[in-house]
This record gives structure tokens, sequence and C-alpha cells, in this order.
């Protein structure tokens, strides 16, 4: 059997768009790669994909660039798809191309639902692209229970349509190994600073702490400034941050584990996840979890009471006072979280995925 994919996240050469979607769909072929002999997948890119990522995929896995660019997803791979059929096609960009009905649609999450006003640039384009990928998709993959319920309420899907696969934990991200060790102790954020990870939050609750413990720490951001939120630095000018806040733009994995293990705890006031890597990511390094009560956060992170409201900047302050004042809390904060992140796989979800192929050609 031939099944098409959407691979136009990987063929991206801007190490800011390299996290998120694009390493859920990377590490999914990989684990496809061992997995499925049986069938030949076809990976349709606006680009090419570079060999270092061919290489890591099986020989059964071959990339196609389909030009041009412009009408790529409306027009260009439509076409292709109906001069050279597949079996099934794949759409792990939370789309799927118009003409084609044997389909899985991946859907990561809804956020742009919950918080249009995060998405400035892209609402109407997301709004768009995951109604129809509802309607032409026979059946759906989604990265957590959070958001398969808002799929179930918000479209009115049958619950037996979806399936959750969660992804998983890089290797790389252990306690064992290095930590970063600065001038002074640092909480952490990591994520792409656009809108809806509500950055300016967790700056304000900082300026909380610092004035409730009268401690000099550092607030260190790591992520890329693709979608950029303006009110980050306009944040950090009113409550005159600039010396406490710094921001390390990209920083590769075998770097960003040593920034985990290092910090007091990893501090997000997102509004808008699916699943959160970096949450996940930070536990299994060892390093305790600040967050609030919003999207994903309280399926994923054991520690319910370091979990606050969200946008409630006294409470966030008050976690994080804890969570370096209360050794007992730190203690356990740490070892449930490590135990959480040891329950998620890049291999356990690529047989999940693996298996909703295999049922879905059965039918064909």
């Amino acid at each position: 059997m031939t099944i098409g994919v959407d691979a136009g996240a990987l063929c991206v050469q801007d190490d800011r768009l390299k996290v998120g979607v694009y390493r859920v769909i990377l590490r999914l072929f990989q684990g496809l790669s061992s997995l499925d002999e049986m069938n030949d997948y076809r990976l349709y890119s606006f680009a090419p994909i570079s060999d270092n990522i061919m290489k890591t995929l099986s020989s059964n896995m071959a990339s196609f660039v389909l030009k041009p660019q412009k009408g790529w997803f409306q027009v260009r791979l439509p076409l292709s798809l109906l001069i050279h059929p597949v079996d099934l096609f794949l759409g792990v960009s939370q789309a799927v191309p118009v003409g084609f009905q044997t389909n899985i649609g991946f859907i990561y999450d809804l956020g742009f639902l919950h918080y249009p006003s995060a998405y400035p640039h892209s609402y109407h384009h997301l709004a768009k692209r995951t109604k129809e990928l509802i309607h032409r998709s026979d059946h759906i993959i989604t990265i957590s229970e959070t958001t398969k319920q808002d799929i179930c309420q918000m479209y009115h899907v049958q619950s037996e349509k979806i399936t959750v696969a969660y992804p998983g934990v890089d290797e790389r991200f252990s306690r064992d190994g290095k930590a970063f060790q600065g001038t002074l102790p640092y909480f952490l954020h990591v994520g792409s600073l656009k809108p809806g990870k509500n950055i300016p939050v967790v700056i304000r609750a900082f300026h909380e702490f610092l004035k409730r413990s009268n401690k000099r720490y550092l607030l260190l951001i790591i992520g890329g400034d693709y979608w950029m939120d303006k009110e980050i630095f306009q944040t950090i000018q009113q409550e005159g941050m600039e010396y406490y806040v710094r921001f390390l733009g990209y920083v590769p994995d075998n770097l960003l584990s040593h920034y985990y293990r290092g910090a007091s705890a990893f501090v997000t006031a997102s509004l808008t996840e699916g699943f959160c890597l970096p949450v996940m990511e930070a536990m299994a390094c060892g390093c305790p979890v600040v967050a609030t009560k919003s999207a994903v956060f309280p399926e994923i992170i054991p520690e319910q009471h370091m979990l606050v409201e969200p946008n409630d900047i006294h409470a966030l302050a008050q976690a994080m006072t804890d969570i370096i004042t209360n050794d007992s809390l730190r203690n356990v904060s740490i070892a449930s979280g490590l135990a959480k992140a040891s329950e998620f796989s890049w291999k356990r979800f690529s047989e999940i995925v693996y298996g909703v192929i295999t049922e879905m050609l059965r039918h064909e």
C-alpha cells in the first residue's frame, strides 16, 4: 500500500521553526521507519527535505518535492494525488488536502478557538483548515485527552473516531548529565515567543517573586522569535526587568538539557497547549514545574498543587517562592515529575499511530 504524507514541516530551514509539530512529525516517521516494512510512504513537501533527515528514515520513505510553493496545498498537492493516487493520506500538519477522502488527520490543539486573540495572523487559517480536516478525515489522531475532549465538544465528533497518541521524551532529556551553572540561580521558560505562550504573565510573576523574596534570581527564556509577542519587551521595560530577564534564543537539544537540569524550576503560563514537550522534557531532567490550570497541564503534571489559576500573577509568584523554599514540596515535585515523564516514549507514540494506519488500510 502507498501512504501519502504532508511533510512540508520537515523542509523548513529556520531553526526557530524546528519545534512542536516539526519534532513530532520527525520522530513519528523515524519510529514508523522501524515499525513499517510493508507500506511505501511518499513524503510530499514544497522544498527538499535535508539529507540529514532522510538518512534517519527507512528506504520505503521517499521525498517528493512539488513546486511551485504558491498554492501548494490547495492545488499542487491535490493535483499530484489525483494523477498518482495513494491508498491513505496522513494530514500530520493539522490539515488534509481537497479531493482525497481516505485520510487520517492530526490535530494538536484547538487553542485558536479558546483564545483567538493569541492568533492574530493565523486564526482564520487554522479555523478553516481544522474544520475541513474534521469533515474529510476518516479518523483523527490527537496528542492528549484534553484535546480529544475539545474536538468532541467543539466539532461534535464521536469519541470513537479519535485516537490519543501521547508524544514522547527524547533520551537525552534525563537527570543524568551536565547542569548549567550561571552566576545566579534561575527560573526557566522554554517555548516560542508567540502570544499564546503568555510570557508577559511569567515576567510579571517573576518580578513579584523578586520583590517578595528579596533574592537575586534570573529568568532565562529559551525559544525562537519567529512569532514574536511584542508585549514581552514592553512588559520587561514597564517592570524594569532588563537585567533579570535573559533571552537565549534557539538552543539545540544537547545543550537544552543542561538548562533544564540547572534550573530552580520551569515556569509557564501558556494558555494553549495540546501536550507541551518542554514541560515533559523538564520533568524528565528532574526540574520541577510551575504552571497554570489551563490547557493540558492538569493532565500531564502530577503535582496539582503546583498549578495555579490562569493569569493569576500573585499565585504564580507564590508557587515560584514555594518551590525554592519548601524542600519537601520540591522533592515530591521532582520525584513525581520523573515518574510521569517515564510514561511517555516516542516508540509508543509511533506504535499507536501505526496501529491506526494498519486498521485503516485493512478496510481499504
